[in-house]
């Protein structure tokens, strides 16, 4: 899909999905699927085949299992290094009369933020390192007024 924006060309590559929250494309998930379900398999089948000659018969079925695991190891690796996050994050400066359209689209009461705020000290530093307990605590001071 082609699209013009002030003169520049612009090519979606992939389609994207929603798998269990998060966005996708299909061809890098099914790769990855096939990469950690071949290498942890494998693993493990390697380790069933090798194993029998070197270790004792008990302990063949345990050391092929660390085996299929060392494999989904690997391949965590490897799809981390082949299938790069696709994400663009940008930060946006919101104002104190946004927060009502924020909270009402993320379905939150307000008035219980405003109690765990106010009671819970761990809760409240973490709002005023991220700068944005003065949004909750603005609009309670003019609602007081």
């Amino acid at each position: 899909m082609e699209s013009q924006q002030d003169g520049q060309q612009t090519e979606e590559k992939y389609p994207y999905v929603e798998i269990l929250g998060d966005t996708v494309t299909p061809t890098h998930t099914i790769a990855a699927v096939v990469i950690s379900v071949g290498l942890g398999l494998g693993g493990y089948l390697l380790g069933e085949k090798i194993l029998p000659g070197i270790a004792s018969a008990e302990m063949v079925q345990s050391y092929s299992l660390l085996a299929g695991i060392v494999g989904c190891v690997i391949a965590l690796i490897l799809c981390a290094v082949l299938f790069k996050p696709k994400r663009v994050l940008t930060e946006t400066e919101i104002k104190p009369e946004e927060a009502d359209d924020i909270l009402a689209h993320m379905q939150i009461d307000y008035q219980e933020e405003m109690d765990v705020i106010q009671h819970d000290p761990v809760t409240r530093k973490e709002m005023e390192d991220l700068k944005i307990k003065d949004l909750f605590m603005q609009k309670e001071e003019g609602k007081d007024t």
